[in-house]
């Protein structure tokens, strides 16, 4: 691989920094309820949420946009706007604002999101593809850690408007994209059809399919929840200070790292029990967490839930993929993207609806009892397609 090649593979891979990193500001929560008492609690982590809101709807309109600008200038609005938004974020007056700013930040993020993935497979084939899609979401949970470790160094020496500024990494790459990064064009899908037939998608691999999307959605709220909720909840169970719950973040991001980084080896062995394997850590994770009593154990559970991450993901998007033909993978791949931003949007919705104590503790234990359902499901379910061995004729 020459030096040109080398940096649009590079430039091409720090796209994946943003898109999970919109979580690293939970830290900020306390300082800005602080700052604005009147605020509510689901109000203040709206802030860390909205981003994947607008995420999600711009998600859907940049697979349009796409065919008629190309790649190239929608990643350089994008990546403009996350600036925007995030430069907009630290000058902030209001909750209003703010919330405003990080709706324009995660518009931005999602005009690129799906080409994070998308790039890779057109512009990379064999085995190098391979490894660059494993990149990618090491990437993805080098964004979440970095920009979580980043938060809680800002919050030692500044104040939390300030934490904003990670984002500000968008201007290095609206640089590096536009000078290393060509052209691609989605506006002639001839590529993805030729030598396919004009296939249908049957009624089973939909059910199949949307089984997957709500898999996600419920693992991605507990995910997301236990990243919003875990500065906090160290910090008012007397576990630490602010920056303790923003190294646990970080740590559920290196359990990211490490679950992506093996996911290939994991999956090779345990194949389809991949994914009972990730649900069963995530429901112990949270139980852990549920039941902690010093901030180590919030740090095993949290290591737990963000390798659970690591492994569900990569799994659940190959499996969710397989069920439609090649020619229709980018839109199916938009629809597993709004899943797992519209979990991350909700999080505070759903985490309040399903938390029947009231408390913290509550909600976490709440959760690692639906994940365990969820885990229990899809043991019978991968029970009942196990092939049957066959008893041979005497």
């Amino acid at each position: 691989m020459n030096k040109k090649s080398g940096m649009m593979s590079f430039s091409i891979l720090m796209l994946s920094l943003l898109p999970m990193s919109t979580g690293a500001t939970a830290s900020t929560i306390p300082g800005l309820m602080k700052q604005f008492p009147a605020v509510s609690s689901e109000t203040a982590e709206l802030t860390v949420t909205i981003p994947s809101f607008t995420m999600a709807v711009v998600i859907i309109l940049s697979s349009l946009i796409v065919k008629r600008i190309g790649t190239k200038k929608l990643v350089l609005v994008g990546t403009a706007l996350t600036a925007f938004g995030a430069g907009l974020s630290m000058l902030s007056p209001s909750v209003s604002v703010l919330l405003i700013a990080r709706a324009i930040m995660g518009a931005g993020i999602g005009a690129f999101n799906t080409l994070c993935i998308s790039l890779i497979d057109r512009l990379y084939s064999g085995q190098q593809r391979e490894r660059m899609l494993g990149f990618q979401n090491t990437f993805q949970g080098l964004g979440a850690a970095g920009g979580a470790l980043g938060v809680g160094l800002i919050l030692m020496y500044s104040n939390w408007r300030m934490a904003f500024g990670i984002y500000l990494i968008s201007v290095v790459l609206f640089v590096l994209y536009l000078f290393y990064v060509p052209e691609v064009r989605y506006d002639n899908d001839d590529s993805q059809v030729i030598g396919q037939v004009d296939e249908k998608v049957s009624w089973m691999s939909k059910l199949q399919f949307g089984y997957y999307w709500i898999v996600m959605f419920i693992l991605m709220v507990f995910y997301m929840t236990v990243n919003v909720k875990m500065p906090t909840y160290i910090l008012n169970n007397h576990f630490g200070a602010l920056s303790v719950g923003s190294t646990a973040v970080v740590v559920m991001s290196i359990g990211t790292i490490i679950g992506g980084l093996i996911y290939g080896f994991i999956e090779s062995i345990a194949k389809n029990a991949t994914l009972v394997m990730a649900i069963t850590i995530e429901a112990v994770g949270v139980f852990m967490i549920s039941t902690a009593g010093s901030a180590l154990a919030c740090f095993i559970g949290a290591f737990a839930v963000g390798f659970s991450f690591g492994l569900f993901i990569p799994f659940i998007f190959s499996k969710g993929l397989s069920f439609v033909p090649k020619k229709y993978g980018n839109d199916a791949t938009t629809i597993l993207m709004i899943s797992t931003n519209g979990a991350n949007f909700l999080c505070p919705y759903v985490s309040k609806f399903i938390n029947i104590g009231g408390t913290d503790r509550s909600l976490f234990m709440m959760a690692g009892v639906i994940a365990s359902v969820l885990g229990i499901i899809e043991l019978v379910k991968l029970l009942a397609n196990r092939p049957r061995r066959t008893v041979p004729e005497a």
